[in-house]
């Protein structure tokens, strides 16, 4: 008897969304069905194969969210799983898309974009403050073990700031580019 259980990569819904979501729909017919998420994988359950069409919304809850599932279910898609603001949805081949025009679609992608533009340029500033500090230390401190500490301190930190804005750049490019692909159609 196979696993009951299996993982698949997520390779961030920023570069390959439709791809994901047909991905899924494929797995679904297989008889694998998405059950949960993380930033890393996603969690696939063994079940009857099934024509399921998937759908990502996303959305900070303020509350429980019932309103917001329910509104979803009204339209024929179950909620399958959330991670942070990220909702999934499945639903019967022919159900209405969540998003059946260019703006509406465009519209969930701003608020994560502002999310991750805002901790670029966060990081982009703590860089020039950290570049600024070490030229200061550098041309105003003699040498000695503080200087050094201080450095290292400053290289240790640059580097974090450094790993925290290339992901940032790269999910803020994408959505930029997302903008003018979008696959649907301008009502």
């Amino acid at each position: 008897m196979g696993s009951e259980v299996k993982y698949i990569m997520n390779n961030g819904l920023a570069f390959d969304e439709e791809r994901t979501m047909k991905r899924l729909r494929n797995m679904a017919e297989e008889g694998w069905i998405l059950s949960d998420m993380s930033m890393f994988r996603y969690k696939l359950v063994k079940g009857e194969p099934q024509k399921l069409i998937y759908s990502m919304d996303y959305k900070e809850l303020k509350k429980d969210g019932e309103e917001y599932f329910e509104y979803f279910k009204a339209g024929g898609w179950e909620h399958m799983c959330s991670y942070g603001p990220f909702h999934f949805f499945a639903a019967e081949p022919g159900t209405v898309p969540i998003y059946t025009d260019r703006e509406s679609h465009l519209e969930k992608y701003k608020s994560p974009n502002k999310t991750y533009l805002r901790a670029l340029i966060i990081c982009i500033v703590s860089l020039l403050i950290i570049w600024c500090a070490e030229s200061i230390i550098s041309k105003g401190m003699s040498d000695g073990l503080i200087k050094q500490a201080l450095q290292m301190i400053l290289q240790i930190a640059g580097i974090m700031f450094v790993g925290a804005a290339v992901p940032c750049l790269m999910v803020t490019t994408a959505y930029f580019f997302r903008k003018h692909r979008v696959p649907l159609k301008k009502d």
